[in-house]
């Protein structure tokens, strides 16, 4: 949720800026924009589009310094005067922040008293009062920033200028990410690495608590207690944070055709000299637990119910959890559990909150997630990366895939169990299978649902979790109520909802339930329902909607998830809707 780019000393940071924010809208806004000084302190933002936002910018611009934002609204309604940056109210400080701010209220009161008053209801202009206030009573601001990082409670990624040094630009972080780009003859910022990938593959990425600034010709971090630090530069693989289309009109579908792809490279990573190559003290405190829970959201959440089976398998006792529930009501069963964070985007704050508990009671912990240098990826015991790519649309596709393929090898691991590499290749040629040749049945079937109110998914076992993420994209982008039900509990109260013409679509790939699924089938069309089944060739019938080969059935969230994937992005596409960035909806959630 909401974005942040910053430069000092491009020749032109309108281009970076602006661009910057493109790269960005993936991760969800409903207003935008920049800030420069020329003169005096300049702002413009709306609410809107980035394309918006450029209409009311001046073409050209000479400046030094500039900062942008995309905001998804928090405090405050999307409207120009809480879109960011803000400026303080004595117009010295201009800011933009990401995060949310838990005491705002209590500041404001105390900002108040000290006869400021306000443009926005946004927590974010308390900041930028704050600072200014504390910087006037003591003209230095590293002791500024001391002083407002311990006054300031919640999560915050902020950057800003001071109208008496606009050479240089200031960054603190806290809970949400934000990185440094160094360049030759200036330095940018931004939330995430991709805004600057076409000016510098060198990133110095922040920990919680640190702070510092940047010019032209210089970055310098300081730790939370002030200490100047020396920080690692780290390079980044361009092809992996790339926001290339290559020619696909969409991201979405982009990314489910790059399905394939993931998954072998996951398994080149995580299995080369025919051995898996996890960490061996990770193996060892897997094995050693007597308890393995699983940690999600949303897609990451329906991935960790796949994950708990798998690990079942091999005899661990597991369970599952959503992280915004886990969070308020913790539980530790067995004597010795092992935590396993799942999050695509590894800033996921449901997830930061339930790593700090993790941590305070010293849990053995895992996060998978597919991005490198996060908030999640740095704090726990043991990370594995997904190496997906990045993910543009809203919508996880490929990066579920590779939750439940990375979940299948780390479960197969503990027992050097080397026939799931097979099955995962095999899946490979299904998913090949069905961006081949199935994409005009699927499409059909998008047009008949397009119109539709209401739609079942129907699955057991590994069909109904599947079933869940099906359900859950069709939510998210094609704004159709959509619930997902074990085929044995129909008969326990959903049933009543079944009517004439009622779209019900019927995963069948596990040998053990399909005769119990067909029952159900006829349970739905009995009270005029209109089916449609995915099944397996071994276990089809004649009028099933779309049979594919038969695979390892364990692996259906990777082996015919894009089925479903597909037909989400074709209902959507029908509808004429936004597939890539649906209402309401962010990519990375930082806020809980």
């Amino acid at each position: 949720m909401c974005g942040i780019v910053g430069s000092v000393g491009l020749k032109d940071p309108k281009e970076y800026v602006t661009k910057g924010l493109k790269m960005l809208d993936y991760r969800g806004y409903d207003s935008a924009g920049i800030a420069y000084f020329n003169d005096e302190i300049k702002i413009f933002k709306d609410v809107g589009s980035v394309e918006h936002l450029m209409s009311i910018v001046p073409s050209n611009i000479n400046t030094n310094i500039m900062i942008g934002h995309t905001r998804w609204a928090t405090h405050g309604a999307p409207t120009k005067l809480n879109t960011h940056p803000h400026i303080s109210y004595n117009k010295h400080i201009c800011l933009v922040h990401n995060g949310v701010i838990d005491n705002y209220k209590e500041l404001k009161k105390f900002l108040i008293e000290q006869n400021y008053s306000f443009y926005g209801e946004t927590d974010s202009e308390v900041v930028a009062n704050l600072i200014e206030y504390y910087y006037l009573l003591n003209r230095d601001i590293k002791e500024t920033i001391k002083t407002v990082k311990l006054l300031i409670k919640g999560s915050y990624a902020i950057t800003f200028f001071i109208d008496s040094d606009v050479d240089t630009l200031y960054i603190l972080k806290k809970a949400s990410p934000l990185v440094v780009g160094k360049g030759k003859g200036f330095n940018l910022v931004a939330s995430d690495a991709s805004p600057m990938i076409n000016y510098t593959n060198e990133f110095i990425e922040l920990e919680d608590g640190e702070f510092g600034y940047l010019n032209k010709n210089e970055i310098v971090i300081f730790n939370k207690d002030g200490e100047p630090i020396k920080k690692e530069t780290i390079h980044k693989d361009i092809e992996l944070i790339s926001h290339d289309l290559k020619g696909y009109p969409h991201y979405m579908l982009k990314e489910i055709e790059e399905i394939p792809q993931t998954v072998n490279r996951l398994i080149n990573t995580y299995f080369q000299d025919d051995q898996y190559q996890f960490d061996e003290e990770l193996i060892k405190d897997l094995k050693e637990s007597d308890h393995i829970l699983f940690i999600g959201c949303g897609t990451s959440y329906h991935a960790g119910l796949v994950g708990g089976r798998y690990f079942e398998k091999y005899d661990k006792s597991t369970s599952r959890f959503i992280a915004s529930e886990w969070a308020f009501h913790p539980t530790y069963p067995g004597n010795k559990p092992f935590i396993i964070m799942i999050s695509q985007s590894g800033e996921t704050a449901d997830l930061i909150h339930c790593l700090r508990i993790i941590k305070e009671h010293n849990l053995k912990n895992l996060v998978i997630t597919n991005t490198g240098g996060s908030t999640l990826d740095r704090n726990c015991d043991y990370s594995l990366l997904l190496h997906s790519g990045v993910e543009v649309s809203v919508a996880s596709t490929k990066a579920y895939a590779a939750q439940v393929a990375l979940l299948a090898m780390l479960s197969a691991s503990l027992a050097n169990d080397k026939s799931v590499i097979n099955d995962l290749r095999q899946a490979i040629n299904v998913i090949n299978d069905i961006q081949d040749s199935y994409k005009p049945k699927i499409m059909k079937v998008a047009n008949e649902l397009m119109s539709k109110k209401n739609i079942f998914y129907l699955g057991r076992s590994f069909d109904y979790f599947l079933s869940l993420e099906a359900s859950l994209k069709l939510k998210e982008i094609s704004y159709i109520h959509s619930e997902a039900i074990p085929g044995g509990e129909l008969k326990h109260g959903p049933i009543a909802l079944v009517e004439q013409d009622l779209p019900v679509i019927v995963f069948i790939t596990d040998p053990d339930t399909a005769p119990s699924m067909r029952g159900n089938i006829e349970e739905v069309k009995s009270r005029g329902a209109k089916v449609y089944v995915v099944s397996t060739k071994s276990l089809s019938a004649p009028e099933d909607t779309i049979v594919v080969k038969d695979y390892a059935y364990y692996l259906s969230s990777v082996a015919i998830s894009s089925i479903a994937f597909y037909l989400a992005y074709y209902v959507s596409l029908a509808k004429g809707l936004n597939v890539d960035k649906p209402r309401n909806l962010a990519k990375s959630v930082t806020v809980e």
